[in-house]
């Protein structure tokens, strides 16, 4: 059973501003996928391939 986290509605977004500008801050609640989510979705959209993701 997978469930969507709230950082899936935003997930497209984060993707196509990382390949205009390079770079995103996001901000989001505790608990909404930042750390679970966001690493794999840039990993699967191929964002971070030759680059360094920091997430803090």
């Amino acid at each position: 059973m997978e469930t969507e986290l709230p950082i899936e509605d935003v997930l497209d977004e984060v993707i196509a501003a990382l390949r205009a500008t390079g770079t995103c801050v996001l901000q989001a609640p505790p608990g909404a996928g930042k750390t679970t989510r966001v690493p794999l979705a840039l990993l699967e959209a191929g964002v971070s391939k030759g680059r360094i993701v920091m997430l803090e």
